[in-house]
């Protein structure tokens, strides 16, 4: 459905994709995992066709995307990480635009509205939105044409764990419509459960792609999140040891969790449920790291 051969793309001295390769299988999900500036988004837009690639070949349901761009297009659909939107627009009349920018049928409009439940927002304005509803307008915009491939960059960003919650649930759905999906991240905790194969990117290599099984077996998934509780209590301590956490320290109105990656966004939605009023969170990169200076050595060790 979709191959990579061999892609190279430099910015003046700066190598940014360096002879990466991989398939996408029909109906599979992938991730490319990796920090900023490992060469994500510039092979995203390699494939999209928005980036030209220095070499490489990339074939778009057995169509090369250099050769065919256009054909190769209408196969896919892209989501950026930075979303532009016209602000003095109202969220319906955003949709409509690019309904007839892309010449679709009315339906696509309330099948992205239902899938991304949008109806609450779709009387705002661009310039009102939360960043966490500019993405959800992002994706729905992303969804509208019905086409095989799906190409996400960042799609989580700017979610809150509900929302990432949601969209693991319309991943799953869009899977099971058949659709190829490709979508990078940089948080270790979204690809378990979500990805048929990943691929790790560092400095522009791709130095492994295999299944999520595998490489959920050869590496521990484990993350740390920081917590402001607002209201907290040392219920909120033992409902996070309940719901799977390995370690929880708690200090005033803040508190650590330690726990498996695929259990984190249980943990906080459950907090939610039970009356924590979670003022900010974050994602600790430290086990993220260590995975990647595992990978990198046995990278280096074999060339």
């Amino acid at each position: 459905m979709l191959s990579v051969k061999g892609l190279r793309k430099s910015f003046k001295n700066v190598v940014a994709v360096n002879g990466v390769s991989f398939d996408v299988g029909e109906n599979e999900t992938v991730v490319l995992l990796g920090p900023n500036g490992s060469g994500k988004t510039t092979t995203l837009k390699s494939i999209v066709g928005l980036v030209i690639p220095d070499e490489g070949e990339i074939y778009v349901n057995g169509i090369n995307v250099r050769v065919n761009p256009k054909e190769a297009r209408g196969y896919l659909s892209f989501l950026p990480q930075r979303i532009s939107l016209y602000e003095n627009l109202k969220v319906v009349e955003i949709l409509e635009f690019f309904r007839k920018l892309r010449n679709l049928p009315i339906q696509r409009v309330e099948y992205v509205i239902e899938m991304l439940n949008l109806r609450d927002i779709l009387g705002k304005y661009a310039r009102e939105l939360s960043g966490g509803n500019i993405q959800r307008l992002g994706i729905a915009i992303a969804l509208m044409p019905d086409v095989p491939i799906l190409i996400l960059d960042e799609p989580t960003l700017s979610l809150d764990p509900e929302g990432v919650m949601r969209f693991k649930s319309l991943l799953s759905s869009l899977k099971k419509e058949g659709k190829t999906i490709l979508f990078t991240t940089h948080l270790l905790n979204e690809v378990d459960e979500l990805a048929d194969k990943v691929g790790i990117l560092v400095s522009g290599k791709l130095i492994t792609f295999e299944s999520a099984s595998e490489l959920k077996r050869k590496l521990k998934f484990e993350s740390k999140i920081y917590l402001i509780v607002k209201n907290m209590k040392d219920e909120f301590v033992d409902l996070a040891y309940n719901f799977g956490a390995m370690e929880v320290k708690r200090n005033g109105t803040s508190m650590i969790v330690r726990a498996d990656s695929s259990k984190i966004l249980d943990i906080i939605f459950n907090l939610k449920e039970n009356g924590a009023q979670i003022e900010n969170f974050q994602t600790s990169s430290q086990s993220f790291e260590s995975i990647y200076q595992k990978l990198v050595e046995e990278h280096e060790s074999r060339n």
